[in-house]
């Protein structure tokens, strides 16, 4: 099942670090109740390409190729969602190991070890990495975290310009733009909870 605050977490990661960010979606083919659109909708109108792909039924492998030929791509998320079967799928000279979601704790199995660069047939290099089943950000400060939502920064007006932090606020043009619809609920929802983190964790230090 998709963890959707773990994947906010990681793009105000890879945001911070100025990357490209391209959201994968694997196992679509076990898509019964129309996920894959449903978080398709949440995150391409902020800006984000959002490809849907099936290991098991060939599904856009293709599309996955484009986005790797002549970059340098660091294939991250949470164990168990088919990065490396991807990867065997993608280059047919990669035999990375590969492991089922276990049974017992419905997570999936660390396969990979550890980060490796490998070298794309058809030009380009890939990391595969190690899973993980969560993300701090310890080291980014409350009044910063806005910036790496990209889809607020359209919205400029706010009452106190660059000091809104878009919660309690009066006159919020992105708490307005929330209201209106013209931003996914779900991601100011999960913008609000990870600042609330980030303020805890500071009051704890």
């Amino acid at each position: 099942t998709p963890h959707l605050s773990l994947l906010d977490r990681f793009i105000v990661l890879a945001e911070r670090e100025n990357l490209e960010i391209v959201i994968v979606l694997t196992k679509i083919d076990l898509d019964d109740d129309n996920t894959f659109e449903k978080i398709k909708n949440i995150y391409e109108p902020c800006g984000y390409k959002v490809i849907g792909v099936s290991n098991f039924e060939k599904i856009n492998i293709d599309k996955v190729k484009e986005e790797l030929k002549d970059n340098t791509v660091v294939f991250a998320g949470p164990s168990g969602v088919g990065k490396s079967s991807l990867l065997n799928e993608i280059d047919s000279n990669f035999k990375l190991k590969t492991g089922d979601v276990s049974d017992k704790i419905k997570r999936g199995r660390h396969t990979t070890r550890h980060a490796e660069l490998f070298e794309l047939e058809f030009g380009g290099l890939v990391a595969d990495t190690p899973g993980f089943s969560s993300l701090t950000l310890d080291d980014i400060e409350d009044i910063e975290l806005k910036e790496y939502f990209i889809e607020f920064e359209e919205y400029d007006d706010c009452k106190f310009g660059s000091k809104c932090i878009h919660q309690n606020e009066p006159n919020c043009a992105v708490k307005e733009a929330v209201e209106n619809g013209e931003i996914p609920k779900e991601r100011y929802e999960s913008y609000i909870q990870l600042l609330n983190e980030i303020r805890q964790g500071k009051r704890r230090y």
